[in-house]
Formats: structure tokens, sequence, C-alpha cells
């Protein structure tokens, strides 16, 4: 995500957020006209929550590291 932690979401809001865009696919409010933009969107936010775990478990690791010196 973004550098700027106050504007960050946690991994739960984005998680929510992504669900929600998954539903709509599903849903009836489902509209061909919006479809590539929302998968790119759903695609993006997706992208981004692998980046967030990835960090989080970067983060794990380096402190299990020095916790088992």
């Amino acid at each position: 995500m973004k550098n700027d932690k106050a504007n960050e979401k946690t991994i739960e809001q984005m998680m929510a957020e992504l669900n929600e865009r998954i539903a709509w696919f599903q849903g009836e409010e489902f509209n061909l006209d919006e479809v590539k933009q929302r998968f790119i969107e759903a695609r993006q936010l997706a992208k981004d929550i692998t980046a967030a775990l990835d960090d989080m478990q970067h983060d794990i690791t380096v402190l299990s590291k020095d916790f088992s010196t």
C-alpha cells in the first residue's frame, strides 16, 4: 500500500472491502459496463492485501530471529 501510514486501511478493512467487491459480481446490481473497472479495482485491492501480508510476515520473521538469539 501507500507509505502514508495514517491513511492505510487495516488488512481486515481491505478484506471486507474486497469481499464487498466480489459480492457485487454475484449480486443483482451487476452491470457489464462496470465489470472492467470493478475487476481492476478488486485486483489492485487483492495485490495491496498480499503486500500487507508479506510485510507482516517479514516483520514476524525478523522478530522471531531477534528472540531466538
